[in-house]
C-alpha cells in the first residue's frame, strides 16, 4: 500500500479513537447522534493532511504550522471550547490541544513511513498526552 493512502486510512482510524475517547467516551449514544456530521471532520483532516503531505510535501514548520491553524480553527472556532479561552485553564489546555492534534497528525505519518521507532520518544509523548486527556474525561464524564 502506497504511503498516501497507508497515511489517510491511518489518520481516519486515530481520528475515530481520538475523537470518542477524547471527547464523547463513555457516551456511546451522544457520538451516533452528532455522526453525520462528525464524520465529515474523520474524513476531511485526513484528506486536507494527505494533500498537504503528499501532493504540497508540506513538512516541519509547514506541516506543524498547519497543524496549529487546525487546532485552533476547529477548537476554538468550529466546537467553541471554552476550556481553551478561559484564563488560566488555557495556559495548560493550548499545549494540550496542540499535542493531540498532532498526535492524530504525525504518528499515523510516521507509520505510513516507517519512522515510528526513530520517532519513539515524541510518539510517547503524544500518546501519553492522549491517554490522560482520555481517562480524564471518562472520569469526569461519568461522574458528573
Amino acid at each position: 500500500m502506497r504511503s498516501p493512502s497507508k497515511y489517510f486510512i491511518l489518520a481516519v482510524i486515530f481520528w475515530v479513537v481520538v475523537d470518542y475517547s477524547t471527547a464523547f467516551n463513555p457516551d456511546w449514544q451522544r457520538w451516533i447522534e452528532h455522526m453525520p456530521l462528525i464524520l465529515l471532520f474523520y474524513l476531511g483532516y485526513p484528506l486536507l493532511f494527505t494533500f498537504l503531505i503528499y501532493r504540497l510535501k508540506w513538512r516541519r514548520w509547514q506541516l506543524f504550522l498547519a497543524v496549529l491553524f487546525m487546532t485552533f480553527f476547529l477548537e476554538m472556532v468550529i466546537f467553541h471550547n471554552t476550556l481553551l479561552t478561559t484564563f488560566p485553564m488555557l495556559l495548560v489546555m493550548i499545549p494540550v490541544a496542540v499535542a493531540i492534534y498532532s498526535f492524530i497528525t504525525y504518528v499515523p505519518l510516521w507509520i505510513a513511513e516507517g519512522n515510528l521507532r526513530n520517532k519513539w520518544k515524541l510518539s510517547s509523548l503524544l500518546t501519553l498526552v492522549w491517554l490522560i486527556v482520555s481517562i480524564l474525561n471518562y472520569k469526569s464524564t461519568i461522574s458528573g
